[in-house]
C-alpha cells in the first residue's frame, strides 16, 4: 500500500530517493554489461572505460546518502517510511559495491593473454555476469514496485552463480597445475570470477532490503 503524506514535499523526497536509487541501478547494470563485453573480447579500451565510469556511481551514492540524511533530519520518518529510508541507504551502498566489482573485473582483463585458449573459462565467467545482470534488473524492478515474490526469486537465483563459480575454480586450478607458465592469466580469471560471485552476493542483499521494507526483517531463505 502506498502511503500519501499531508506534506507533499515529503512524498517528493521519498520519490526522489527511489528515483536516485533506480538511476544507480541502471548505471551499475551498464557497468556490468560493459565489463562483460570487455571480458569476452579481452577489450582493454572498453575495460578502461568501465573503470573510469565507476566514478558516476560513486557520485550518485553520495547524493543518495545526503538525501537520506536530509529526510531523516527534516521528516523524522516512522514505521515503513523509516524502513524505506534506511533501506535506501543500504541499497545505495550495495549498488556502489556492485559497480566496484564490475570495475574490478575490468582491471583483471589486461592479465588475460590473447594468445592463450581461455574460451571455456571466459565463457563460464561471462555466463555468471549475464546471470548477475539479469538478477540486478529484476531486483531493481522488484524494489521499484514493492514486488516481494520477485525479490525472493532473485535471492534464490544466486545459487546458479555459486554453482558455476565452484566448477570454474576447479577448472582453473587444474589448468594452473598443468600449465605453470600462464599462472598470471589463470589467476586473473579467478579474481574476475570472484568479483562475479560477489556481485551475486550483493544482489541477494538488495533482495533482503526489499523484504525488510515490508516486514522489518531480512529474508533468510
Amino acid at each position: 500500500m502506498v502511503t500519501t503524506h499531508i506534506v507533499k514535499s515529503y512524498d517528493e523526497d521519498l520519490d526522489l530517493l527511489k528515483s536516485k536509487l533506480s538511476e544507480m541501478g541502471r548505471e551499475a547494470e551498464d557497468q556490468i554489461i560493459k565489463a562483460n563485453q570487455a571480458l569476452l573480447k579481452r577489450d582493454l579500451g572498453l575495460a578502461d572505460l568501465v573503470i573510469v565510469s565507476d566514478e558516476k556511481v560513486n557520485v550518485l551514492q553520495q547524493e543518495a546518502e545526503e538525501l537520506v540524511v536530509r529526510i531523516i533530519a527534516t521528516r523524522q520518518p516512522m514505521a515503513q517510511d523509516l524502513r524505506n529510508v534506511i533501506s535506501g541507504l543500504k541499497i545505495a551502498s550495495e549498488l556502489e559495491r556492485i559497480a566496484d566489482y564490475a570495475a574490478n573485473i575490468a582491471r583483471y582483463i589486461p592479465d588475460l593473454d590473447h594468445y592463450l585458449d581461455l574460451d571455456q573459462p571466459i565463457n563460464a565467467t561471462t555466463e555468471m555476469v549475464e546471470l548477475a545482470e539479469k538478477m540486478l534488473t529484476d531486483i531493481m524492478d522488484a524494489y521499484a514496485n514493492g514486488d516481494l515474490q520477485k525479490a525472493i526469486a532473485v535471492w534464490h537465483r544466486d545459487d546458479q552463480i555459486d554453482s558455476i563459480y565452484a566448477d570454474l575454480l576447479n577448472n582453473l586450478r587444474a589448468r594452473m597445475s598443468e600449465d605453470s607458465d600462464n599462472i598470471n592469466a589463470y589467476t586473473g580469471l579467478i579474481f574476475a570470477a570472484k568479483c562475479c560471485e560477489r556481485i551475486g552476493d550483493h544482489i541477494t542483499n538488495l533482495a533482503e532490503n526489499v523484504y525488510y521494507i515490508k516486514y522489518g526483517k531480512s529474508y533468510i531463505g
